[in-house]
């Protein structure tokens, strides 16, 4: 039953409708939104990759440049099909990847070693990080050759230069991370009468492993560089040294072929140092 207001006149009124406020609304549903973020996050980076490969080809087709400095999009697909898919470059490919990954270790372990005691030590590190500073200055494909002439052509300065080019975000990263604690924290710490070791155990590395781990999808990047880098110095095996031969043949479709790769092996590696902060435990990562 309807109820019905009646105004002074006494003539009855219809039923005015409720406002319907704004958190009664209905939400839309959260997969729809889900749905956007996932179309937003790889949508657009196919659609950009579509129009770089649309004017690649009409480029070539066209001939405005020389297939020796661009080559068509058909002739770099059969190398890369040839060079992964049956195989040939896996040698190649594994021999930088041994380099990225052992150069990557020993940079992580160096730069949390050193970040930790330059963050403990306020005299060494007014001491040394000049020197840290100034040898992240030198270009590192000017210190693969003495790396070469000194070790050989082997895989041994390809890992040094790799772990030179990811030590340093890993490094700084560790120094925030130990140094930027909560004071509160840090007092209620004091308070309890912890102890040195306590103090780095349940607060201050907790607390630099967030700040760590951000770091990590740089420095596997950075490693991957250094070993392609120190390759095309002088080297045996390996996608720089691949890319040195293939350029003395002047075959620049596989050269492109190899760049592909080379920066797919990269979003890769990235998308699996981000990953890894997700899938460990908030006791050794916190949020």
């Amino acid at each position: 039953m309807h109820s019905e207001t009646v105004d002074r006149t006494g003539f009855e009124t219809a039923q005015q409708p409720k406002a319907v406020s704004r958190s009664s609304r209905p939400s839309p549903p959260r997969s729809t939104d889900q749905a956007t973020q996932i179309g937003k996050k790889f949508g657009l980076p196919l659609v950009v990759l579509a129009i770089i490969l649309a004017l690649w080809y009409w480029t070539t087709a066209a001939k405005k440049v020389s297939p020796l400095l661009v080559p068509p999009p058909d002739q770099v697909w059969s190398a890369l099909v040839s060079g992964v898919f049956e195989g040939l470059w896996w040698s190649h490919i594994g021999t930088t990847l041994y380099e990225m990954v052992a150069g990557f270790g020993i940079g992580v372990v160096a730069g949390l070693v050193i970040g930790a005691l330059f963050a403990f030590m306020a005299t060494l590190y007014q001491a040394f990080y000049p020197f840290v500073i100034a040898l992240q200055s030198f270009p590192k494909v000017a210190i693969a050759p003495l790396l070469v002439v000194a070790l050989g052509y082997g895989p041994e300065p390809k890992i040094i230069v790799a772990a030179l080019l990811a030590y340093f975000p890993v490094m700084s990263a560790a120094i925030a991370g130990f140094t930027n604690v909560n004071p509160e924290e840090h007092k209620l710490m004091r308070a309890n009468q912890a102890n040195k070791w306590q103090e780095l155990r349940y607060l201050r590395l907790p607390n630099a492993m967030s700040y760590v781990f951000p770091s990590f999808d740089v420095a596997v990047v950075m490693a991957l560089l250094g070993a392609v880098a120190a390759e095309l110095v002088g080297a045996q095996a390996g996608l720089g040294y691949l890319l040195m031969e293939r350029q003395a043949f002047g075959d620049s479709a596989s050269m492109y072929a190899a760049l592909i790769l080379l920066a797919i092996m990269g979003i890769t590696l990235r998308s699996a140092a981000q990953g890894l902060r997700s899938i460990l435990p908030r006791s050794i990562v916190p949020r």
